[in-house]
C-alpha cells in the first residue's frame, strides 16, 4: 500500500510538472517583444544575473529569476512571470540533470546565451567535466541565427561551444578580444575594481563585490548589455550599486565588530579556492575559518575535513570545524601547527553558534562556508538574537533568510545589511 501511494504521488508530481512546462512553452511564444537572456555556468550564475538585471532594469522593465530558482521547476515558473511590458528577461539556468538544459532552453528560446564556466559541480550526475560541458553547450546551441552567444574565452571547454552555435559569438576573459579586464584589484576590505577593455572603449568599473573571481561574470554582463545598445559607462554605473547576493561572498558585520563573509550556499571545490584566496590576501586582524564540509568531491569525510584543515593552516589564524566529522579537521589543524586555543570543533550548528560568540573579536574577518543543506547561516544569525530553527537535518536548498521556519526575534534584513538602528548592525 505504501509503495502504491508513493508511486501515485510521483505520478501526480510528474503530471504537475508537465502541465507547468506546457504552460511555460505556450506563454513564452506569446511574449514576442521580450528579449530573453539566459545565463548558465558552474559558478557565478546568480551574481552575473543580478549584475545584468541591474543594468537592463535601468533602461527598461526587466524580469529576472528570483533568488537562484534555476532548475526544471524554477525556469518555467520564471517564464510564466513574464509580462508583455517586460522588455528584457534575465533567466538563470542550472544543469542539474542530463537533458535538463536542452528542455529549459527550448522553453525559454533565448535571444542571448551566456556561459560562464565549467567546473566540478553536480559530480554525482556528471562524471567528468566534459560531460558537464556537453550539457551546458545545449544553451548556446539553442540560440537562433540572429541571436548572440557570449562565451568565456579563458575556459577551454566553454570556448569550444562556439563550434555548435548557429549564431554570432562573442568572448570575454582576461585576454579575450570582445571584452577583457586588467588592473583588477580586490584586497579585502576593498571591493572589486577593474578596467574593462572592449572594441568600443575602456571603462573603469567599481563594484560592491568581494573577490576577483567575479570578473568574468561582470564582463559577460557588460557584453550582453552592449548587445542591447547600452553604453559601457551606463552599464558600469548600474553595476556599482549591486550588493553581494545572499550567501555569495556577502559581508556581514557582527555586533562585536567582527566581520563574517557568508559563502555558505555553494561548497564545490572551485568556490572554496576562490573564497580562500580572498581571505588569504585580506588585510585583517585575524582570519577565521568557519566550515562544515565540501561537496562534489569523491572522498570520504575524514579526508575532506583533513584537506580543509590543510588549507586553514595555510591561510587562517583560527578555525571552527562544524559537523559530526569535525574532529578530523581539528586534529589535522593542530598537527599542522595552528594555535590550540584558536582551533575548535562543533557537533552541530547550534553548538557552532555558541563557539562563535567567544571566538570572534573586533577586527576579525571570518569565512562562513559549507554545504547548502547544512544551513550554517543560523550560527551567524544567532549572534544578533534568537532564532526559531535548529534542525539537525534539513533538505531545503534555500537560504535560511527566506525560510519561514527561521522565525528570528529581530529584524534580520536590517541586521545583516548593516542598516542604522538595527541591533548591532554596522555597515562593512
Amino acid at each position: 500500500m505504501a509503495g502504491a501511494r508513493a508511486r501515485w504521488r510521483k505520478l501526480r508530481r510528474w503530471g504537475r510538472l508537465r502541465t507547468l512546462r506546457a504552460s511555460a512553452w505556450l506563454w513564452r511564444r506569446l511574449m514576442v517583444r521580450t528579449t530573453v537572456i539566459a545565463i548558465t555556468g558552474s559558478i557565478g550564475k546568480t551574481t552575473a544575473k543580478e549584475c545584468l538585471a541591474a543594468i537592463l532594469s535601468a533602461r527598461a522593465p526587466t524580469l529576472k529569476t528570483l533568488n537562484n530558482q534555476n532548475d526544471s521547476i524554477g525556469v518555467p515558473r520564471t517564464i510564466l512571470r513574464m509580462r508583455p511590458w517586460h522588455r528584457f528577461a534575465v533567466i538563470e539556468m542550472g544543469a542539474g540533470e542530463p537533458g535538463g538544459m536542452r528542455r529549459n532552453a527550448r522553453l525559454a528560446r533565448p535571444d542571448v546565451a551566456i556561459v560562464l564556466a565549467v567546473a566540478s559541480t553536480h559530480t554525482d550526475v556528471f562524471q567528468t567535466l566534459d560531460d558537464a560541458a556537453a550539457e551546458k553547450a545545449e544553451l548556446p546551441a539553442a540560440v537562433p541565427r540572429r541571436g548572440l552567444a557570449i562565451l568565456n574565452g579563458d575556459d577551454e571547454r566553454v570556448a569550444r561551444m562556439a563550434e555548435g552555435c548557429r549564431c554570432r559569438v562573442e568572448r570575454f576573459g582576461r585576454s579575450a578580444s570582445d571584452a577583457s579586464a586588467d588592473e583588477v584589484s580586490a584586497r579585502w576590505p576593498a571591493r572589486l575594481t577593474l578596467r574593462v577593455n572592449t572594441a568600443g572603449g575602456t571603462q573603469q568599473v567599481e563594484t560592491r563585490l568581494v573577490g576577483e573571481h567575479w570578473v568574468n561574470g561582470i564582463l559577460a554582463a557588460l557584453l550582453a548589455a552592449r548587445s542591447q545598445g547600452i553604453a559601457l559607462a551606463d552599464a558600469a554605473e548600474a553595476i556599482a550599486a549591486v550588493e553581494p547576493f545572499t550567501g555569495r561572498m556577502q559581508p556581514v558585520r557582527l555586533p562585536n565588530g567582527a566581520t563574517v563573509i557568508r559563502d555558505e550556499l555553494n561548497s564545490s571545490p572551485d568556490t572554496w579556492r576562490a573564497a580562500f584566496e580572498v581571505l588569504r590576501a585580506s588585510s585583517a586582524r585575524r582570519r577565521v575559518l568557519i566550515a562544515s564540509d565540501t561537496s562534489d568531491v569523491g572522498k570520504n569525510p575524514r579526508r575532506r575535513y583533513q584537506e580543509l584543515a590543510d588549507r586553514a593552516a595555510e591561510a587562517f589564524d583560527a578555525a571552527l570545524f562544524v559537523g559530526e566529522h569535525a574532529h578530523y579537521g581539528v586534529r589535522r589543524a593542530l598537527a599542522k601547527g595552528m594555535d590550540p586555543s584558536l582551533v575548535d570543533g562543533a557537533l552541530d550548528v547550534r553548538a557552532a553558534a555558541a563557539r562563535l560568540a567567544s571566538l570572534l573579536q573586533e577586527g576579525d574577518v571570518a569565512l562562513l562556508k559549507g554545504r547548502a543543506t547544512h544551513h550554517l547561516s543560523r550560527a551567524l544569525f544567532a549572534q544578533f538574537g534568537g532564532i526559531g530553527c535548529w534542525k539537525a537535518r534539513c533538505s531545503k536548498r534555500i537560504a535560511c533568510d527566506i525560510c519561514a521556519q527561521l522565525r528570528p526575534d529581530f529584524d534580520l534584513g536590517a541586521a545583516i545589511s548593516g542598516v542604522a538602528g538595527a541591533p548591532g548592525a554596522r555597515r562593512p
